[in-house]
């Protein structure tokens, strides 16, 4: 367990006649849907999942059993058990059962991180202030802002989090909000009825408390359900969908080399691409080349819909939030583009010679499929790495200070069209800034390249005047 108490007495005791089928009917309402969605058995999903994946999503099937009651007598297993057999056990770890036996599962936002000791967890679904957890393996692992779906109980003076817990991604995650909203908002029509028909109406914020409290406690279902259903398609590595672009294109990735006429020189050029307002130079060789997708996704809606199969979206977007086309950058000797598409391809190279002219040579355009990108991919010997220097690292700090600090004050997608200080003036701004800051972090703790991972956003919140809210 993540609490690193023995509750193998417990488990066993789930094994007995009087509880095994309760037990194995609990732990298929957990992974019945994924099984059956994916034509799985639940004998497939050690080998599938991997084992700790696999323990982790047991431990939430067995704690939720752990709070079920019994049909013919209303007994749960834990009060069964300490009765019978609560003599072996020690006090502490008596107390940590009845405190499971309790417990209800949410999904927690992880920050303060201190790895090997604990980590905050902030109630996306009941709200409230975060909690110090005391966690030693998982405080190692976790992220800042990651998303956690697990039980949080009192024990011994601390508060410790169960051995069933599930990283949610944000997809994921958003997805098992959208559910637990839908079921709170139909539950809570039934709580008021209830109350009111007791002569006890509820407050606003006493239905939603109590009607959280109880959608939680009969749904920890729902968590699993949802996360096996995000997490199952990867690990099977089912037929990758359709690849296209936010405009509807079949992925191809386009390389075109404009060779340097003679004469030309790099500053020549870059003079040139500075004139194009879509060109956004990011440093003096390389400019992401920005713009809009179709207009469904100019105002914030879905990209194109893609004719014949479900496709996959690839795109990249920049911080502020545009999309980006493509990219250009000067390389020995040559203005070279790339693109993820034909129909970029020709726009690109249309804009390209319109703005260099006779400054380039005509252009030679290289072409690869996605499957021979992988396959090129695949046989390609890692390149061979080693911890940066204090100047690499430092050169690195300068560029993300300078880039970031100018994001300030540029319009961003998420924030509604609005630069980052624009937003902060307002209460509805403020929440959507807190939720851009903790995304940027997110991912840059997520990212493989260890100095970029290890740059330290905390200014931004003293900037925006939100650290208060870094918590």
């Amino acid at each position: 367990m993540a609490t690193g108490i023995d509750i193998s007495g417990l488990i066993k005791w789930a094994q007995r006649d009087e509880w095994a089928e309760m037990w194995e009917d609990v732990f298929w309402e957990h992974v019945g849907s994924g099984c059956e969605s994916f034509d799985l058995d639940t004998d497939d999903l050690p080998r599938v999942l991997g084992e700790h994946q696999f323990m982790n999503l047991w431990g939430c099937a067995f704690e939720d059993f752990l709070t079920r009651s019994r049909s013919s007598d209303g007994q749960t297993i834990v009060a069964d058990y300490l009765k019978r057999c609560g003599w072996k056990e020690p006090v502490p770890v008596k107390r940590y059962m009845q405190a499971l036996g309790t417990s209800v599962m949410s999904l927690y936002e992880v920050s303060d991180i201190v790895p090997g000791e604990s980590f905050l967890a902030r109630d996306l679904i009941r709200g409230g202030e975060p909690v110090r957890i005391s966690e030693r393996s998982a405080s190692r692992m976790l992220k800042p802002w990651d998303k956690i779906g697990a039980r949080v109980v009192e024990y011994s003076g601390k508060t410790v989090m169960g051995g069933g817990a599930l990283v949610f991604d944000a997809a994921a995650a958003e997805r098992l909000l959208s559910a637990m909203a839908e079921l709170q908002k139909r539950m809570r029509r039934e709580v008021r009825k209830i109350a009111k028909d007791a002569g006890e109406p509820l407050s606003d914020a006493a239905a939603r408390e109590a009607t959280a409290l109880i959608v939680l406690m009969n749904s920890a279902w729902v968590f699993t359900g949802v996360w096996l259903d995000h997490y199952l398609p990867r690990v099977l590595g089912l037929k990758r969908p359709k690849l296209v672009n936010h405009d509807g294109d079949d992925i191809v990735f386009c390389t075109t080399r404009y060779p340097w006429a003679s004469g030309t020189g790099a500053e020549a050029i870059r003079d040139r691409l500075r004139r194009v307002p879509d060109f956004a130079e990011a440093s003096d060789t390389f400019w992401n080349w920005i713009g809009r997708a179709p207009a469904a996704d100019a105002g914030g809606g879905e990209p194109t819909q893609v004719a014949g199969p479900v496709a996959e979206i690839l795109s990249t977007t920049l911080d502020t939030g545009e999309l980006v086309l493509g990219n250009i950058e000067i390389i020995d000797g040559a203005v070279v583009l790339t693109t993820n598409s034909m129909a970029r391809k020709e726009r690109g190279s249309a804009l390209l010679a319109e703005c260099l002219g006779d400054l380039v040579r005509p252009p030679l355009t290289e072409i690869q499929t996605v499957e021979q990108a992988m396959a090129e991919s695949a046989g390609r010997s890692p390149a061979p790495s080693g911890p940066p220097s204090e100047a690499e690292v430092e050169i690195v700090r300068k560029s993300l200070d300078a880039h970031y600090r100018e994001t300030l004050d540029t319009p961003v997608k998420m924030l509604g069209g609005v630069s980052p200080r624009a937003a902060v003036r307002t209460a509805k701004g403020k929440e959507k800034v807190v939720a851009w800051l903790k995304y940027l972090e997110n991912q840059s703790h997520r990212n493989p390249d260890e100095t970029l991972a290890s740059y330290d956003l905390s200014w931004m919140w003293e900037e925006l005047g939100v650290p208060d809210r870094r918590r």
